[in-house]
This record gives structure tokens, C-alpha cells and sequence, in this order.
């Protein structure tokens, strides 16, 4: 119940900050530059291929590469921030709740606010695919939105990307610089683009969801497989993440304050 309590209390503290705008309108700038990308030249599609699938798959692999990262960066600190900022910290380590619930509602915080921004990212896709076929009924044609293997594929990439929000959540919350998270998600990001196309991509937590986003274009579903489900990415990212918040929840209850 207690922890329940600290969780709703994160959510009262999120309303209307940025950190919640974020959120909603961050999916938006990736779509707007794939629906441009998209007008201004034709979307290569095989015969017999839904165009919606190349139009969504490049806004998700765009969103999960470039924008992910740094997005899950900045929306873990400007959580912890919420305590750094003020001196938060010793009013909420001197109240008579355990110091694991604290950390626990940072982390569920960050992993609601990555959730609206996933849900977000699919709902503008589909508006923006709708505003192509009002402007270039051409490219889309009559095809049905794959609403289905859309879901499926981002719900993954969210599973996969807990690794991340959990490091960064440890990051921001146990360094008091906004600097430091900040410059720490920047890097982790620099490297992740080097290392897209090397094995290692596939435990790197800062790639791995662009692994799974990048496997929607073949249209495979749980029911429906052309290819091995990522597995290994949604291993290490689901239980990797839960394995990192333990163990930031841990470092970060025994310390008397940051």
C-alpha cells in the first residue's frame, strides 16, 4: 500500500511539469520528419506490401535510435530533478516511509512516462499516415493501418527498453548534476550509433530497441513468425531492467541523502 502511495504521488508531482509535455509531444517531431520524408519522395514498397509498414517502421526506428535515448536521458533527470532542485531529499528521507518506496516510484514514474510516449509515438504515426493519404492518397493507398502487428512490435520495444529507463533512473537520481545524467545519456547514445551494426548491438541497451523496432518491416507477430523473435533483446531488457532497479533502489535507500 505504502508503495502504491509513493507512486501516486510521483504521478500528482508529473502534472503539467515538462517532463509530462515531453511525453506527448516528442513522438510528435520524429513523426512530422518521417511524414516529410515520406512526401517528398516515394516510399519504396514491394509488390504486394502494405505501405503503412515502411512509413511506420521508419518513424520507429528513427523515434528508438536518435530520439529514445537522449528522450529517456532527460525525462529520468528532470524526474530526479523534482528533489534535487529543492532539497527534496531530506524532507522525503525524514518521512516514516521506506526509502525503497521512494526510489520505486521514481522508477514506475519514469517507466509510465516512457509508456504515454510510446502509446503517443503510434498514435501520431497513425494521424500522420492519415494526413498523407490526404495529401498523397498515392503513397499509402487504400491499406489498411496494421494495428495489430503495430502494438505487438511497440510494446516489445517498450519490454526491451526497461534496461534503459532503469540505468538512467540510477543515473539521475543518484548524481545531483543534471550534467552528469545529461552528458552520461549523450555518450551512451554517441556510442550506440557506432555500435548499431556490430553484434554487441543486441545487449547494448542503448540499441536494442532499434533491433526490435527494425523487425517490424518484416511483418512478423508473436502468431505469425518469418523470423526468430528478438528474444535476446527482450530478455536482457525486460529482466535486466527489473535486475538494475533493484539494485539502484538498493545503493541509492542505504545513502542518508544526495
Amino acid at each position: 500500500m505504502i508503495a502504491l502511495q509513493a507512486v501516486a504521488t510521483e504521478s500528482l508531482k508529473l502534472k503539467r511539469t515538462l517532463a509530462f509535455w515531453l511525453a506527448l509531444l516528442a513522438p510528435l517531431l520524429v513523426v512530422a520528419l518521417q511524414v516529410l520524408m515520406a512526401y517528398d519522395r516515394t516510399l519504396y514498397i514491394a509488390e504486394g506490401e502494405n505501405p503503412w509498414r515502411m512509413y511506420a517502421q521508419g518513424a520507429l526506428v528513427i523515434w528508438s535510435l536518435l530520439m529514445l535515448p537522449l528522450f529517456v536521458t532527460l525525462e529520468t533527470a528532470l524526474v530526479a530533478q523534482l528533489e534535487h532542485a529543492n532539497g527534496g531529499w531530506k524532507l522525503l528521507y525524514a518521512l516514516p516511509v521506506p526509502r525503497w518506496c521512494i526510489y520505486l516510484g521514481k522508477q514506475f514514474a519514469s517507466m509510465a512516462l516512457l509508456a504515454l510516449s510510446w502509446a503517443m509515438l503510434l498514435v501520431w504515426v497513425v494521424l500522420g499516415g492519415w494526413l498523407l493519404n490526404l495529401v498523397r492518397p498515392e503513397l499509402l493507398g487504400g491499406w489498411p493501418v496494421p494495428w495489430k502487428d503495430l502494438l505487438i512490435w511497440a510494446s516489445m520495444a517498450y519490454l526491451c527498453s526497461w534496461l534503459l529507463i532503469s540505468i538512467h533512473t540510477w543515473v539521475g537520481l543518484r548524481f545531483k548534476s543534471f550534467i552528469v545524467a545529461l552528458g552520461f545519456g549523450i555518450a551512451m547514445t554517441v556510442i550506440g550509433v557506432v555500435v548499431i551494426n556490430h553484434e554487441l548491438a543486441s545487449y547494448y541497451p542503448w540499441t536494442m530497441t532499434t533491433l526490435v523496432a527494425n523487425g517490424f518491416i518484416e511483418g512478423d507477430t508473436m502468431l505469425n513468425l518469418g523470423r526468430d523473435m528478438p528474444i535476446t533483446e527482450l530478455l536482457c531488457g525486460a529482466l535486466g531492467g527489473v535486475a538494475v532497479a533493484l539494485l539502484g533502489g538498493w545503493d541509492v535507500s542505504r545513502r542518508e541523502a544526495l
